[in-house]
């Protein structure tokens, strides 16, 4: 298509020129299709799939034996295969009238039940006009399909196929339904790593739900949350956090299921001194487990766990409710007003609702709960704060100066240096994200620094980041390909007018013409025979092209006397 067109200054032009263009193409690739769609119609009504072939699936054949497409493969071996009893909707491929994938969506919808196969083949009563040509009559709901497949977007044809499932599915919808719910499971394995599995099925209606929570949650990404190379956060990790955030926040509502007068929250039993950092020898308990104090700490701040306090020398509890430990309602309404971009980590795009309440001092230690103690924090970053050399400085509402130390905490904060203690090693949170950011081991969505990676998790950890290294190889390749093949492509003789044609340098001084090849002689070589004669190794080529040999060293190739009448000297019978 034309270059200056596609090139030109008027955005109008340019864009009817791009306009041709796509449509020339889309013609012709949907001409293709429907040729080769009859072809494969063709070779299965004479069976030449099963027997020269081999083969009795057309998808694998296609997919196999020639370069398609796996979509393009599926739809076209879809048609084939359904041709007999669908003929209206193939014809209307074969004929290119429809594209491929309307109408083998379309038969796959139509041949899912006997009743959908019968209805379409039935003929209406009267001829009922195309909703998009009137002139146009359909004797059958599968001409009518047809006419969907023809001029319809896709969302039209499967809604129009969807409303004739439900108008005929009536009372086996229903027991869809409770077969659905006796099929669906879900199972929640711990792995041994400190990581769990979640696998299992779900009915219609649950899944419909689940899905919807999560795209709730979990807006698709927009291209400002792209980060340096273009690449969008991944939606698996921001899913699974998000189902966090639902059993975290139900499970702490008092309308949340209970049992036992519980609702669904983790019980933490811990003495107050061990959980203020004393090394007093004993281990915490979540729900009977041992776990370290540091991890009692991070979870006595959060509002799944309930920490059961007590003085271990008297044994008494010691009170410390969800009011003493937890922002309430309008506590926390406050601190999301001045941290309306959510986490206060920086460059983390965590929505608000996702962030938990950070005690500066903890309230073990005797922080208050209050807004000048507080400040909001992802469950990813609010971990990551509580492991050793972090502190946080709270400069203002919804502000706040978080910095990392040389293996100890900041004791100093109010120093005029503004970081604090003074040692070699403090950086802030934008300081090391930025170096992760630089070197080699940046795979995770969380921004997982890879001093973090903890020896038990070493190995799955790992193993994730070989698959995101392969995958950026290949991107790197493709990338690379892609600069290569427009750095190399042929370009037009206008632009690259051939060079002339350079002039035959002559031949050098002492050079001999060596004929038409093969024209690569070996040269005689001397070796010292029985009794001390010379034998020479067979010469091809004329003799008289050879020379004598130059330099001042002994020769490789002494001296022989050749008959110039003979077209190549005998080798001397040893």
């Amino acid at each position: 298509m034309a270059t200056a067109a596609l090139t030109g200054t008027d955005k109008q032009t340019q864009a009817r020129a791009i306009r041709a263009t796509l449509d020339e193409a889309a013609a012709g690739i949907n001409a293709f299709h429907a040729q080769v769609l009859s072809a494969v119609i063709a070779m299965k009504e004479s069976g030449l799939h099963r027997s020269v072939f081999g083969f009795s699936a057309l998808r694998a054949l296609l997919l196999s034996q020639f370069d398609f497409t796996f979509n393009t493969a599926g739809s076209i071996a879809a048609i084939a295969k359904l041709s007999a009893k669908f003929t209206v909707l193939a014809q209307a491929a074969t004929t290119g009238q429809a594209r491929i994938d309307q109408v083998a969506y379309a038969v796959r919808q139509l041949d899912k039940t006997p009743a959908m196969r019968l209805f379409a083949r039935t003929p209406f009563r009267a001829p009922v006009p195309s909703p998009f040509d009137a002139s146009v009559e359909c004797a059958t709901p599968e001409a009518l399909i047809a006419q969907y497949c023809q001029h319809a977007p896709f969302k039209d044809l499967q809604r129009h196929l969807n409303e004739l499932a439900a108008q005929l599915a009536d009372e086996s919808e229903l027991l869809d339904s409770l077969g659905e719910q006796s099929l669906q499971w879900i199972e929640v394995t711990e792995t041994g790593n400190g990581m769990w599995s979640l696998s299992g099925e779900l009915s219609d209606d649950t899944g419909r739900l689940l899905d919807k929570y999560l795209k709730t949650a979990c807006p698709p990404p927009r291209q400002e949350d792209q980060d340096e190379d273009g690449t969008l956060p991944a939606a698996p990790n921001r899913h699974a956090e998000a189902l966090h955030q639902l059993l975290a926040g139900y499970g702490s509502s008092p309308e949340a299921a209970t049992r036992h007068g519980h609702t669904a929250t983790l019980n933490l039993t811990v003495d107050i001194e061990t959980l203020q950092g004393k090394d007093t020898g004993r281990t915490p308990l979540l729900e009977g487990q041992p776990i370290s104090p540091a991890r009692a700490r991070l979870l006595a701040c959060e509002g799944v766990v309930i920490p059961s306090v007590f003085n271990y020398a008297t044994g008494e509890a010691i009170e410390l409710g969800r009011a003493a430990r937890l922002p309430n309602a309008a506590l926390r309404r406050k601190l999301e007003l001045e941290q309306p971009e959510g986490c206060a980590w920086s460059g983390c795009a965590l929505p608000i609702a996702w962030t938990e309440a950070h005690h500066i001092t903890h309230w073990a230690d005797g922080g208050i709960t209050n807004a000048q103690n507080l400040i909001l924090l992802c469950r990813f970053h609010h971990g990551r704060i509580h492991t050793t050399g972090w502190s946080v400085e709270k400069t203002g509402p919804g502000q706040a100066i978080i910095t990392h130390h040389d293996g100890h905490e900041n004791n100093d904060r109010g120093s005029e240096s503004g970081g604090g203690c003074g040692c070699s090693d403090w950086r802030t949170d934008a300081d090391l994200d930025a170096e992760h950011r630089a070197d080699d081991f940046d795979y995770f969505p969380t921004g997982l620094y890879r001093s973090e990676w903890s020896e038990n998790m070493k190995f799955d950890l790992d193993a994730r980041a070989e698959a995101a290294e392969q995958e950026r190889s290949l991107a790197a390749m493709k990338a690379a390909k892609a600069k290569c093949r427009e750095r190399f492509a042929p370009r037009s003789s206008e632009a690259n007018p051939p060079e002339p044609e350079q002039p035959k340098k002559p031949a050098p001084v002492g050079a001999s013409d060596l004929g038409d090849p093969p024209f690569l002689r070996c040269p005689s070589r001397w070796r010292p025979g029985r009794g001390g004669k010379a034998h020479h190794q067979p010469q091809y080529g004329p003799a008289s092209q050879l020379e004598p040999p130059a330099g001042s060293g002994p020769s490789p190739c002494p001296a022989t006397t050749v008959d110039t009448n003979q077209t190549a000297t005998q080798p001397t019978q040893g």
